[in-house]
């Protein structure tokens, strides 16, 4: 793995422990499922069939103020793209499964953070492995195992815009994101994926403050 290339990615994870010191943070598990595709460049464009994705990770927020705060997730998610020709009956598919970093602000609509938020940001992603698939007439013709450790040029910048609403403990996100730039078998084609994706976050220090009192007065 070359410096140049996890430089951005280790500087982003120095931000983790940043947001778990920050007053009133929150962090906990986050899961979802994207549908992506290759485009020629446009911003979350659309083109051929979707392509099915896992995304798995930990969600880190640290508030900035009262409506606004950083979000920080790291997390495994699947990209590519799925080509269907109809006239030679052949389809093609390309897996690639990333370890992405997003940085997104997170604004809440509300002064009480609870209901509908928006969020926005750069993330990096880390390419760990892809696979393209063949096919025609439903038979597999040929496969292609990318080996990445054969690429200096493993990082992929992303933007993304998302929309989300957070209940109680809960945040659930509708999530557009686009690749800024891919590694160099796709120089000319950028990741597109759209993803719904859903949080469960610990009880901040002050909610488990509150909720003991709560529980003492009651007694």
């Amino acid at each position: 793995m070359k410096t140049h290339v996890r430089l951005p990615y280790l500087c982003l994870v120095l931000l983790v422990p940043l947001a778990l010191s920050a007053q009133e943070s929150r962090n906990g598990p986050k899961v979802g499922l994207g549908i992506g595709t290759q485009t020629a460049g446009q911003f979350l464009a659309w083109s051929g069939l979707p392509k099915l994705g896992p995304i798995a990770g930990w969600s880190f927020e640290a508030p900035i103020t009262s409506q606004v705060s950083l979000l920080i997730e790291p997390m495994y998610i699947g990209k590519g793209s799925v080509t269907v020709n109809s006239v030679y009956k052949t389809r093609s598919s390309i897996a690639l499964n990333y370890l992405e970093m997003p940085l997104l602000l997170k604004v809440s609509t509300n002064p009480d953070p609870q209901g509908m938020y928006l969020s926005g940001g750069l993330m990096y992603g880390y390419l760990l492995h892809g696979k393209v698939k063949n096919f025609q007439y439903g038979n597999l013709v040929s496969e292609y195992v990318f080996n990445p450790s054969g690429t200096t040029n493993r990082g992929q910048w992303s933007a993304a815009l998302g929309m989300g609403h957070e209940v109680g403990h809960w945040l659930l996100e509708l999530r557009g994101q686009s690749s800024l730039n891919t590694f160099d078998r796709f120089i000319r084609s950028h990741n597109v994926v759209y993803s719904f994706q859903v949080a469960w976050r610990f009880a901040t220090q002050a909610e488990k403050e509150a909720k003991r009192k709560a529980a003492e007065s009651g007694d």
